[in-house]
């Protein structure tokens, strides 16, 4: 980061959260059913002078997996990112984005059912909201790989912003002269489909669990038109360090829409962005 003054607080509260058993017979005393882990971090970034910089990005995620009343096997998990920053005063970033799935079965090697919703906001690229809400079902292979399919009703919303208006206004002194003013307006562009959303994923762990490589592959066609559809790539890798509770993190996601690649499309079909960073397990 080139920023001058660099601010980062990464807190990760992963431990397994278990009740007090300082009054418990340790003999009678039975094992958690299940763990959970949560995880918070911020990033601030600012810098003043030649380059005015406000840059803050933050979020949380929580997971529990194990046996929940009847549910057995069970997999929940949550997580809010936010990203907002400007450059001398204008937007760099302005983005949102949950996730939350629950996740039946989680590691049995025959089908097993998930429910999957998901809320994006993109504001640089004019995205107000995009929601999906889906069921679907997963394989577990073996040597770390899963297959899944889901079947995702969608909203889609982008704000444009148009020109509405313009007025010359005459140089005082010049009338030949002068400038255009504009007036700007804005209308929402709401979009309703339904996605096939199919998934590819292996996760591996290597040296006793130091290492966790994990990659997902996203193809979202629209049902009704297998010309309009979406790619994503995500890619977590997470390494510990001689340090028990520190460990580096890398995380890598691309995106493609079909939808806007075509020449003189006001949205560019592709992103990509990676991160680096460092976490603190308490």
């Amino acid at each position: 980061m080139k920023y001058p003054l660099y601010l980062v607080l990464t807190l990760g509260l992963l431990n397994a959260q278990e009740s007090d058993t300082s009054n418990v017979d340790v003999e009678n005393a039975e094992e958690p059913a299940f763990s959970t882990g949560t995880s918070i971090y911020a990033d601030y970034s600012q810098s003043t002078g030649n380059t005015n910089a406000d840059i803050l990005y933050y979020g949380l995620s929580f997971d529990l997996r194990g046996d929940i009343g009847p549910l057995k096997d069970t997999e929940i998990f949550f997580s809010y990112s936010r990203s907002d920053s400007k450059v001398d005063g204008d937007p760099l970033e302005d983005d949102e984005n949950i996730i939350s799935t629950v996740d039946l079965w989680a590691n049995q090697y025959f089908i097993s059912p998930f429910l999957f919703f998901q809320n994006q906001k993109d504001a640089i690229v004019n995205l107000k909201n995009r929601r999906n809400i889906g069921l679907g079902t997963k394989i577990s292979l073996p040597m770390g790989f899963s297959l899944s399919y889901a079947l995702l009703p969608e909203e889609e919303i982008y704000d444009w912003e148009f020109i509405s208006d313009s007025t010359f206004i005459e140089d005082e002194y010049y009338y030949d002269e002068g400038e255009w003013e504009y007036e700007f307006s804005t209308f929402d562009s709401t979009r309703t489909l339904t996605r096939h959303s199919i998934r590819p994923k292996v996760k591996w762990t290597f040296l006793d669990g130091n290492i966790v490589f994990d990659y997902r592959f996203y193809y979202k066609p629209n049902i009704s038109d297998f010309e309009d559809y979406l790619l994503v790539n995500e890619l977590k890798i997470s390494i510990a360090t001689f340090y028990e509770a520190l460990s580096l993190s890398i995380n890598y996601n691309d995106s493609y829409n079909s939808q806007y690649d075509y020449d003189g499309s006001p949205i560019k079909s592709k992103d990509s962005d990676i991160s680096v960073g460092l976490s603190f397990d308490f």
